[in-house]
């Protein structure tokens, strides 16, 4: 389906160097602006980009009239939404787990369908693009932030999970390796000039970015130039595959009332959160809230791959 270009992968390995040379550079001034960073990627791409689950749903099912759609979207979309932030109040730890897991996949599947190859090989970038993420979410630059972060939300340390087993350093570049390794053995099977050389290089700078840079930061830069923007073109190339001749302006004036109603949300938990003032509980809910969201979500975007197809 050719997901992303060429193009826009240098630009994106452009902005990962960047940011890392950045991070390395000047820490202390990244760790000033992470969460305005964050927060930019949120406004400009993060809830715009989900935003248009419902339009994408529209039109993956013509045979059904405007009033079944509503109703099908709608009631699928809260019902969800509603069981997973349920599970998060009584299984927070499972909840946690279930999130990981279609991070792990959503991330690796949005990446992974830049590549024009059979499902096997594929699949191999899918899993092992998806595993150095979360991965390095977890066990990346600074697994001590993160491990409190998942305590405040789940009550068990990420760190304990590897207690006694492993050093982080260790792990972390474990992590780090798992997708250049499956990239590189994917490359091995195929005739040289079907994978741009660019590919390679974002399959270096990406694991770096986690493992390296402050870790809000890091998610913020990925989060925003990969996978949001990313969702972004591949939805209007879908759309447009239906002649509906669709643009980014389109895009962002389409969204504009559902993402209102989501910055509404987070402004309003951010004032609550600041009241608390405790960041930890801030960054968890907030990724909370991104998982309620996306789970309802990866199911829109694997219904709009299985018709692109």
């Amino acid at each position: 389906m050719g997901k992303t270009y060429n193009q826009e992968t240098i630009h994106q390995v452009t902005l990962g160097f960047a940011a890392l040379i950045t991070d390395l550079l000047f820490p202390e001034f990244t760790e000033a602006i992470r969460f305005w960073v964050l927060g930019i990627v949120i406004i400009l791409v993060g809830m715009p980009h989900g935003s248009l689950d419902h339009i994408i749903a529209y039109h993956s099912f013509p045979e059904k009239n405007r009033t079944e759609k509503r109703i099908w979207f709608y009631g699928y979309y809260t019902a969800l939404m509603a069981a997973y932030a349920m599970l998060w109040i009584w299984f927070p730890l499972f909840s946690f787990l279930i999130f990981l897991l279609i991070t792990l996949y959503h991330f690796g599947q949005a990446d992974a369908e830049r590549f024009q190859l059979p499902s096997l090989p594929k699949n191999i970038l899918l899993y092992s693009r998806g595993l150095t993420i979360v991965g390095l979410i977890l066990y990346g630059s600074d697994p001590v932030y993160i491990s409190e972060v998942v305590e405040v939300i789940t009550g068990f340390p990420s760190l304990a999970l590897i207690s006694g087993y492993v050093e982080i350093p260790v792990l972390t570049l474990a992590f780090a390796s798992i997708y250049p390794i499956g990239y590189l053995f994917v490359l091995s099977f195929l005739q040289r000039n079907e994978l741009p050389a660019i590919y390679l290089l974002d399959a270096l700078i990406v694991p770096a970015l986690f493992a390296i840079a402050d870790p809000i930061f890091a998610f913020s830069v990925y989060f925003g130039g990969w996978h949001s923007y990313n969702h972004i073109r591949t939805m209007l190339n879908y759309l447009n595959n239906r002649d509906l001749g669709v643009s980014m302006n389109w895009f962002y004036k389409k969204t504009l009332f559902l993402s209102l109603i989501s910055y509404a949300a987070l402004a309003a938990l951010y004032f609550i959160m600041q009241a608390f003032g405790d960041e930890d509980l801030l960054v968890g809910l907030l990724f909370i809230l991104i998982s309620v969201l996306t789970l309802p979500h990866i199911f829109i975007v694997e219904t709009m791959y299985r018709k692109f197809r």
